[in-house]
């Protein structure tokens, strides 16, 4: 399955590159096979054939004369499908094909050739070399061949297991990126009203075999043009691995790629007594399909047939007779739902394995048959020009009821692990399109497009799959029935999301991996660096040792994307030598935004403090290399680092180029785990009314703000409840190498009202004190 990278963005609008989306999608258990360029072409331009002459002494060579818009070049061509007219590409002297080969300029038989013209495989764009590669007629005459196409850009080739029906289509393979991400599917439109169905004097559609077609429906579109398609599409067919063909059959093969619905298009007029039968195929009944091969069909495969004879082997292949063609006026438009078992069986019989046969095999979304059906007409009107004739014809019933499955999470757990929550396994169901609902034992609702979804086992692991197979530890099953509680680390990740969300921050997952460049731009010593053996490329070759400089990296593109106001942060784990490889779990943060300052910082990591039930911290400096000198401080509490948070330093902003006014902070989550309270004590309101106080005072430079404030709770003694940072200035009044700190303080007594004279003595007490550390009162 060769899906565009440039496709799928339009669908889900994810911010992975190719390699990092082709990892995930490998983890979700689609595997990505290989990644590759398409459509880079340097030197290859588009020109057209103006005349086209016998070479004078070889044979089955011509001179051919060429237009290339700034002048007109002769070249010697073999090629049997040339024409006067065409729009082909040219190889310009100098060019480097895909292939490896060098176009030079030769002579042959005293006949000079300045270029080449190419076939597709020549290109890299296709499997053909049966003759030159034929643009579309509105090609623009001397442009490079990749712009004027729109060629450049990254397939991703997949290979999809034979249970992932849903999956070999575009709109499959971004419904599980949007499952991975988050993010909104943008679903292309099909809505057509249904409308009355079609009259009978213009066609008739009988199912003779219900159990091999339960449903079979068509659209008739009149007055079509049949012509090249236009260049999107005329480069999505390439993209997919097919060839173009004509704007109608491009049509229906682009729409069997992007929603996994075969389709077929039958030249109307062709058709006996505008009649369709699906019935079993004769015995020795003979079809012409449209590979050019005589097939003889037996009884026991099934066939779309008019009034007189089969037109087309159901769901595998139609008939030459029968097809669309450069005359072709009117379109009959198939769209039905065939037997998975009937389809491979006639499909290994004849030998003929096509696409659509592939997806019918595998089982195709029922409820798509009649969507894929209407978009196609739409994009017929929109490119071919035709009419659609009012009415659909349709016939039996699409095979599909809603299924329920029962769901047990506590036997998710004993299966999988404690780590996977009820919440969580809820959530990665509903963006699996799940419907969930219940308690102890939930109902699972099936989508119509997971036909391989039957029993419990099967929903657990969807849940594996997206969880993540890597973060699935080993550990020993519960005893008992019961669910298990959450541990206390799933309980402090969820509270931290909880309240990082709530103050406006966006979660970001990225992978435990880095690269040395990443190492070097950080100024993190490559030496502490744990190295993988076999990496998958140069950017994982590395145990990421800091969540940092991911932030940043994600911080550079947003930048460079115009979005410059970002609060973000990414739970993970991180790796580091001391001296043997230890992993901890991490919590980082990146804030970029105007009028965001140091104590801005230092009031989101309070507030995440209290609200895992931490206190009694202390901020002191630190001297972390990758923030500013000036603003930077480390979180301890009871000696246990807590955290580390600051400015980023000039130097490292200049290395991931963005600004410095970039904020940062990292938590210890197992210290948060240890520190945190599990229940909030109850505090009840005070009886008594409190007295407040100001300071106002100027201390060193080298003395810190937490010092200060320690020294006014030892002295303050019992009365003092609360001590507030509010204010620091420089400049002005104040000297240099002081700093002013202003103070909030409130006093309150639990058993009766305290007189402006006592707390006065407090705070006579207090400056007392502060005196001894060499802090003095701001005198304005």
């Amino acid at each position: 399955m060769r899906l565009s990278f440039k496709h799928l963005r339009k669908m889900v609008d994810f911010p992975y590159s190719a390699k990092t989306l082709a990892e995930r999608l490998t983890n979700l258990g689609l595997e990505v096979r290989k990644i590759e360029s398409f459509g880079r072409l340097e030197k290859v331009i588009v020109g057209k054939i103006l005349t086209i002459q016998p070479h004078p002494r070889a044979d089955r060579v011509n001179i051919v004369r060429v237009d290339i818009g700034e002048r007109i070049l002769s070249l010697i061509s073999g090629a049997s499908n040339i024409k006067e007219g065409l729009m082909v590409p040219v190889a310009l002297k100098g060019a480097r094909l895909p292939g490896g080969m060098r176009v030079k300029k030769i002579q042959v038989r005293g006949v000079e050739s300045v270029g080449m013209l190419c076939s597709e495989e020549e290109l890299g764009l296709g499997e053909d070399r049966s003759g030159i590669m034929i643009l579309p007629p509105d090609s623009p005459l001397g442009q490079n061949l990749s712009q004027a196409l729109d060629l450049e850009d990254v397939i991703l080739d997949l290979e999809v297991t034979p249970n992932r029906g849903d999956c070999l289509s575009v709109i499959g393979i971004s419904r599980e990126i949007a499952t991975l991400t988050s993010y909104h599917l943008r679903v292309p439109p099909s809505f057509l009203r249904k409308g009355k169905m079609g009259p009978a004097h213009l066609m008739n559609i009988q199912i003779q075999d219900p159990d091999l077609c339960p449903y079979y429906s068509a659209r008739l579109i009149r007055n079509v043009k049949v012509e090249s398609s236009p260049l999107w599409l005329w480069r999505y067919i390439l993209i997919s691995g097919g060839k173009p063909i004509n704007n109608i059959v491009d049509i229906t093969n682009y729409i069997l790629w992007e929603m996994g619905q075969p389709l077929h298009a039958f030249d109307y007029s062709v058709l006996k007594e505008r009649k369709i039968i699906v019935r079993r195929a004769k015995k020795k009944e003979i079809l012409i399909t449209l590979d050019g091969v005589k097939r003889e069909l037996s009884e026991d495969m099934l066939v779309i047939a008019d009034s007189t004879s089969a037109v087309a082997v159901a769901g595998i292949m139609g008939g030459e007779n029968t097809q669309v063609q450069s005359y072709t006026q009117d379109v009959l438009l198939e769209a039905a739902y065939f037997n998975p078992v009937s389809i491979r069986r006639t499909s290994r019989r004849l030998g003929l394995a096509t696409e659509a046969s592939s997806r019918f095999e595998k089982g195709v979304d029922p409820l798509m048959v009649r969507k894929a059906l209407d978009r196609a007409s739409l994009l017929i009107q929109e490119i071919a020009g035709g009419k659609m004739e009012q009415g659909l014809w349709e016939e039996g019933k699409v095979p599909w009821r809603k299924r329920e499955i029962s769901f047990r999470p506590s036997r998710a757990r004993r299966i999988l692990g404690n780590r996977i929550t009820s919440p969580q396994m809820k959530k990665i169901l509903t963006r699996l399109t799940f419907g969930v609902e219940g308690g102890r034992i939930w109902k699972v609702w099936i989508p119509s497009f997971r036909s391989d979804i039957r029993r419990e086992i099967d929903l657990i692991e969807e849940v594996a799959r997206v969880y993540g197979y890597g973060r699935i530890g080993a550990e020993l099953p519960p005893l008992g029935d019961g669910e298990p509680p959450e541990d206390q680390e799933e309980r402090i990740r969820g509270k931290i999301r909880q309240i990082l969300k709530g103050l406006g921050f966006f979660e970001v997952i990225g992978v435990s991996f880095s690269s040395e460049d990443i190492f070097k731009k950080a100024h993190l010593p490559l030496k502490m660096g744990i190295r993988v053996r076999n990496p998958l490329s140069s950017q994982q070759e590395i145990l990421s040792s800091h969540l940092f400089p991911h932030l940043l990296e994600i911080a550079s593109y947003n930048l460079n994307q115009g979005e410059s106001h970002l609060r973000i942060f990414e739970l993970d784990d991180v790796f580091q030598k001391v001296p043997n490889l230890k992993e901890k779990l991490t919590l980082g943060g990146l804030i970029l935004e105007s009028n965001f300052d140091f104590l801005s910082l230092k009031g989101i990591a309070q507030t995440l403090l209290e609200g895992l039930n931490i206190e009694g911290v202390e901020f002191i400096s630190c001297s972390c290399p990758y923030f500013s000198f000036k603003e930077r401080v480390l979180i301890k509490k009871e000696g246990l680092i807590m955290a580390r948070l600051g400015r980023l330093s000039r130097d490292l902003a200049d290395g991931f180029e963005v600004p410095s006014s970039i904020y940062l902070f990292e938590f210890e989550v197992n210290s948060l785990c240890s520190q945190s309270r599990p229940v909030q004590r109850f505090r009840p309101l005070p009886r008594f009314p409190a007295l407040e106080r100001d300071l106002s005072l100027v201390v060193k430079e080298e003395i810190p703000a937490q010092k200060v404030r320690d020294c006014i709770i030892e002295s303050a003694g019992k009365w003092l409840e609360e001590v507030k940072l509010f204010d620091l200035y420089r400049g002005g009044s104040i000297p240099a190498g002081y700093k002013s700190l202003a103070y909030s303080l409130t006093f309150r007594s639990p058993r009766r009202t305290l007189t402006d004279n006592e707390v006065d003595r407090v705070q006579q007490r207090i400056i007392h004190s502060l005196k001894k550390l060499g802090v003095s009162l701001r005198q304005e």
